[in-house]
């Protein structure tokens, strides 16, 4: 994939072969988030690699996505939905896909 300009990205690398990578974008949603993420990570039986893409993160995800070690993906302001899951994808390490909404 085509890597877009002005959105930066910070991998992990904690799940060597997921089966699936689960793209979440976010914007300035911290408290539903990491709900979002914990109950994920609680009820998943499948190996996956979470990633999030920041829109903004002036309320403290950035800082959160970093604490978690969760791979991310991030723009300075809100560049929309389509460009946050292209982001996103772009890192990821799996070919299967999953779209979900914190």
């Amino acid at each position: 994939m085509q890597s877009i300009s002005g959105i930066g990205a910070k991998t992990f690398g904690k799940v060597a072969e997921p089966e699936f990578s689960i793209l979440i974008p976010s914007w300035n949603n911290k408290a539903f988030l990491q709900l979002c993420i914990e109950s994920i990570q609680k009820n998943s039986a499948f190996q996956h690699q979470i990633i999030v893409h920041v829109n903004d993160g002036s309320d403290g995800t950035l800082e959160l996505l970093e604490e978690l070690h969760i791979d991310h993906t991030f723009s300075a302001e809100n560049v929309g939905i389509c460009y946050a899951l292209n982001a996103a994808a772009n890192i990821s390490t799996s070919d299967v896909l999953v779209y979900m909404n914190d």
